[in-house]
């Protein structure tokens, strides 16, 4: 078991059980906390911060701080966090000029992703698209 990194949406609606996750992602999420090889990038601590302060369709956190939350979804889900280093950070640069992608945090996460050669538990439509293409692992949720 290789275990798989956690899209920001997917460690959100796991936690918070705002969404249904599809079976395939359940088992995959449930044999990596059994291994202890469930990832999470500290950039979903930021993508989930700032999505608090959009007016419309803010991540419902309680009286929560966006750090707060992710630090109670770490221990809740016993994820491990994947630092984010030289080699992940020039990686997602990378992944801008591989695959035209522009959004900051998607490309950290799947930098991460293949940096660790693990894949990514998601559902966002444009990093499903790359993954089509043999750029990277996903499971679809």
């Amino acid at each position: 078991m290789r275990g798989v990194l956690l899209d920001t949406h997917t460690l959100y609606w796991l936690v918070s059980g705002a969404a249904e996750l599809e079976a395939e992602a359940l088992v995959a999420i449930g044999e990596s906390q059994q291994v202890g090889k469930l990832y999470v990038s500290p950039i979903t601590a930021w993508e989930i911060s700032l999505a608090t302060q959009k007016q419309t369709n803010a991540p419902q956190l309680g009286e929560l701080t966006g750090a707060k939350w992710f630090r109670a979804a770490i221990r809740e889900t016993g994820a491990r966090i994947i630092p984010i280093g030289e080699r992940i950070a020039a990686g997602a640069a990378d992944v801008v000029a591989e695959t035209r992608h522009k959004d900051p945090g998607d490309c950290y996460l799947i930098a991460t992703a293949r940096m660790k050669k693990i894949p990514i538990v998601t559902r966002d439509a444009t990093i499903i698209q790359i993954a089509d293409s043999g750029y990277l692992d996903v499971i679809a949720c």
